[in-house]
């Protein structure tokens, strides 16, 4: 069995995981190094009721172990999450709607997960030379004409990267911008549009992916691209204020029917979108008799009351 050497704070960090969820974290572990670092060298996920680890590779493990550990100790926190509850019923399209809403959603969570690695001393040159170096071995440069299927994830790759090296990033972006000078454009852009208000809290992480997710359709449609429309199609977390819970639907809410179809009940769908952001915050089924008295009701009840109805979570602030 391939051993897992881990520095005293990434093994500190996996007690402080352990107590945080109640239990021992499975590791799952494979051999090899590929010389560079990506993100999706680990995945969490749940199997028989426990948190599995599954390392793919060990070129840097404390760094990559760190990461994937503090992406679960934020699960455990009261942070805005996302969840995928439609189905366009073309599933190559499921597939790439969610991992570029995903994408999006953890680069946001990077912010703070970058700090916290920092914070631990994970961010030795030796880790930043491997983190561009897996960057530049994943996205190769722009056509020097028009564009191409890559432009969404170069536009995330270097949005990634400009969280990544925030505090320098004079020291990639001539590199970026020479490899990618129109996807380099809008990422900065973007950083610059989230990092104009704070996105630490959950507030402020509602506000971060709800941004994303509408430049990102602008870009885009700028580069003759189809928007993905990923404000509705994936549900984020609500974060309201005890007063807010008070109101009644109707003023909050706005809630229409949508060609998608929600994953439980394989109806169409009828879509809750926040009026402040217009993001979708609820996903109901069709009505099975007289939607018109049923959204009356709803209408009618107080946010608090309708989504505890629905069992649909939300954060308060």
């Amino acid at each position: 069995m391939t051993e897992l050497n881990l520095d005293a704070q990434t093994r500190t960090l996996v007690k402080q995981v352990e107590k945080a969820l109640g239990y021992q974290l499975e590791f799952k572990i494979h051999e090899g190094k590929v010389g560079y670092l990506r993100h999706d060298q680990a995945q969490h996920y749940l199997r028989g009721g426990k948190m599995v680890l599954e390392l793919s590779d060990l070129t840097a493990p404390s760094y990559t172990v760190a990461h994937e550990l503090l992406h679960i100790l934020l699960l455990t926190k009261k942070i805005p999450e996302i969840t995928f509850n439609l189905t366009t019923t073309k599933p190559a399209l499921d597939t790439k709607l969610m991992a570029v809403g995903l994408e999006l959603y953890e680069i946001v969570m990077h912010f703070t997960v970058y700090r916290m690695q920092a914070e631990m001393g994970l961010f030795t040159e030796k880790i930043q030379e491997l983190y561009l170096k897996g960057l530049f071995a994943t996205l190769k440069p722009e056509p020097a004409n028009g564009n191409d299927n890559w432009m969404i994830l170069r536009t995330l790759g270097i949005l990634d990267t400009l969280v990544f090296f925030k505090r320098d990033q004079d020291r990639v972006l001539p590199k970026l911008k020479q490899l990618y000078p129109k996807t380099t454009a809008a990422a900065v852009a973007l950083y610059s549009d989230l990092t104009a208000h704070e996105v630490e809290s959950a507030f402020g992480i509602r506000r971060a992916v709800v941004k994303l997710y509408h430049s990102l359709d602008e870009d885009l449609t700028a580069w003759g691209l189809a928007p993905l429309n990923l404000k509705q199609f994936v549900t984020l977390t609500l974060v309201l204020s005890a007063r807010q819970t008070r109101l009644q639907v109707r003023q909050l809410f706005e809630i229409y029917h949508s060609a998608l179809h929600e994953n439980i009940h394989d109806t169409t769908a009828y879509l809750g979108f926040y009026k402040k952001d217009g993001q979708n915050s609820f996903v109901l089924p069709q009505p099975k008799s007289h939607p018109e008295q049923e959204f009356q009701r709803i209408y009618a009840l107080t946010l608090g009351t309708y989504l505890d109805e629905i069992g649909v979570p939300y954060l308060t602030r």
